[in-house]
């Protein structure tokens, strides 16, 4: 354990903007309590909620708008405008109606944050539309930057490191004013010795590196570390060069599960010493600039993991009533051989499949309920097995606790109707499950060792159980034709009513799966990398035995006919927010979003809505309301 300096703490971890604006993501704060238990003082910031928080403040909206006007006024005076200028004056013209004063934004986000108008459909639309005014606004004053509360160009889309950086300027990245007058006036105040940056999303990419390279240049004594899933992804798979162009935004790459590499780098920088060579740890040779990558990447071991530490974060500042825990349950995934999975990274070893002992995860639970105020979980996990959640069920049962949960599945045969009420009992809400296809030649071909009718009898044990099911299929495997996925349309249809909402996406091929590593084998005849020059893991592919665009066209037209049954305006869920958000609506019932399309639709004007849920336990009218969702 080290001996503690007299700094205020060791080490800031950031979280960039955009992130998920109703609730904190588990990664820097399961860092942040396994480098307490070494003896290191970290702090963890969610750069995305507080930067929406800073920007949407009346005195900066005020000035935002004067600007707006400003511009308007400078485009109308121009005698032709071209096609750019003319859609950013339409996106200017958003922001000027009389709706938009310099509160009204701030106003709409508390409107999330209570649950007497969080769950007014009504009232949470029109927060929803305040939400997504508030980002219209820096979208038209930084054009051509166009952003959302959970989405900015990616680094794939920008293709050149050129083009990335060029988003230092505060004129096209808005989030560089609260870089500039929050986060570097407070750094500078008590310098740490290391700074990491997660990336966990493609969305985060640019602002991950443009933040990497800002602080390296404004702070040259500090050495910067970036990490999380998708630069993972991206570092282990790509080449030196693409390597070597990351780290001129960071002083190491941290790669995979991060704890202890982040501890060990934390160590060897507080002792003035390389970290080349750690395990997980990506740098440059400092005589040499030659890349140099780790040997071996570990894994860790979370029977020993302490649980995450939210301590840092304003939990009442996520635009969400209640607060949802993200808890890591397990990692890895048991099946682990769906052929288009990224669950191994080149010729590294795949991550085993390990849980949280039921009694660790129960007292682990209990304290963060007590430690935060909510009783509300979201199973942070990639699967998990049906025997484990079975005896979990039990022991929540058997020790009187009353947790709210939710996770993702397999639909297995294990989860008949005892297991499904029986995990109902406990407190599961709501489960994701990816069921990929209605067609049974279409799951052979991914290796998903399931049947289709198990698939349907899991989603009606879950559904009957007053659990609500979220259905995620795929189109578009090599040898899928049209007609398997007419079957797929077919099974959504037939099994609408177990059905509480469902996705439908487009297949990748993506770095890590066996379709990457092996593609003539799965049909999958070129994979490129040509427009792509920064290599980021999202390759072209082909494949002779691709479904057609029309076919895809024609099968989403069909599917929209579901759309009537179910209460969406956007993905994901109730209003285009978050697992969060839908997590809480579900809470009220499996059917919650059919409910709310009927009451819709039997309202003459749809934007009058006079159907509100109010959860039992609430008092209509009560003041403080935060915390009491049954």
């Amino acid at each position: 354990m080290k001996i503690l300096s007299d700094q205020t703490y060791d080490a800031l971890l950031l979280q960039p903007p955009p992130g998920d604006v109703t609730g904190p993501y588990p990664a820097l704060c399961y860092l942040k309590s396994h480098a307490a238990a070494q003896g290191y003082r970290v702090m963890v910031k969610d750069l995305g909620i507080e930067a929406l928080q800073y920007l949407s403040r009346p005195e900066s909206v005020s000035a935002m708008l004067d600007h707006a006007h400003r511009q308007c006024r400078r485009l109308e005076a121009m005698p032709v405008l071209d096609a750019g200028l003319q859609r950013r004056y339409r996106l200017l013209l958003t922001t000027l109606p009389a709706s938009h004063k310099p509160g009204w934004f701030a106003d709409s986000f508390e409107l999330f944050r209570r649950q007497k108008t969080f769950f007014n459909f009504r009232r949470y639309r029109q927060a929803r539309i305040g939400l997504n005014a508030f980002y219209g606004l820096l979208s038209a004053l930084h054009y051509p930057t166009v952003l959302s509360a959970a989405e900015y160009p990616t680094a794939t889309t920008l293709k050149t490191m050129e083009n990335i950086l060029a988003h230092m300027d505060p004129a096209v990245n808005p989030y560089v004013r609260y870089y500039d007058e929050v986060l570097f006036p407070m750094m500078a105040k008590q310098l740490p010795p290391l700074v990491g940056i997660s990336m966990v999303f493609a969305s985060q990419s640019v602002q991950a590196l443009v933040l990497g390279r800002l602080i390296k240049a404004r702070f040259p004594g500090v050495h910067v570390t970036l990490g999380g899933a998708y630069l993972s992804q991206w570092a282990m798979t790509t080449g030196d060069p693409q390597v070597a162009q990351l780290l001129t935004c960071a002083d190491s790459i941290v790669c995979g599960e991060g704890e202890q590499a982040f501890s060990d780098i934390l160590k060897h920088i507080l002792e003035n010493q390389t970290p080349a060579g750690l395990s997980n740890v990506i740098c440059l040779d400092p005589a040499t600039q030659r890349v140099i990558r780790f040997k071996d990447l570990a894994y860790t071991d979370i029977s020993q993991q302490p649980p995450p530490d939210f301590s840092d974060l304003n939990l009442e500042a996520y635009l969400t009533p209640q607060t949802i825990i993200p808890y890591c349950i397990s990692r890895g995934c048991y099946w682990g051989r769906c052929v288009f999975c990224q669950n191994r990274y080149g010729d590294y070893r795949m991550r085993r499949y390990q849980t949280v002992s039921v009694e660790k995860a129960i007292a682990e639970m209990a304290q963060l309920s007590s430690q935060y105020g909510s009783n509300h979980f979201n199973f942070s996990n990639d699967v998990i097995d049906p025997a484990y959640l079975k005896l979990l069920s039990q022991e929540i049962l058997a020790g009187g606790h009353h947790f709210y949960w939710n996770t993702d599945l397999r639909a297995e045969k294990a989860f008949d109707v005892q297991t499904c009420q029986l995990m109902a009992q406990a407190g599961l809400k709501s489960a994701a499950i990816g069921f990929e296809s209605g067609c049974q030649k279409t799951l052979d071909a991914m290796d998903k060792g399931k049947r289709v009718e198990i698939i349907a009898e899991v989603l009606k044990n879950l559904h009957t159980s007053g659990v609500a099911t979220q259905a995620m299929g795929i189109f578009g495997m090599p040898g899928e034709s049209e007609a398997d996925g007419e079957e797929t349309v077919r099974f959504l249809e037939a099994n609408a009513d177990h059905i509480s909402y469902y996705v439908m996406g487009l297949l990748m091929v993506l770095p890590g799966s066996r379709m990457h590593s092996n593609p003539n084998a799965y049909g999958v005849s070129d994979i490129n990398y040509d427009n792509n020059p920064l290599k980021t893991p999202e390759p072209v592919w082909r494949s002779a035995t691709r479904m057609s665009i029309e076919s895809v066209n024609r099968l989403y037209a069909r599917l929209s006919r579901l759309e009537q049954i179910y209460a969406i305006s956007e993905y994901p869920y109730v209003g285009g927010l978050s697992t969060n958000h839908s997590f809480l609506y579900y809470t009220l019932g499996p059917d919650i979003l059919k409910h709310l399309r009927r009451e819709e639709q039997a309202t003459l004007d749809p934007n009058i809505l006079h159907f509100s849920f109010i959860p039992s336990g609430l008092v209509p009218g009560s003041s403080s309301d935060k915390h009491s969702i049954p």
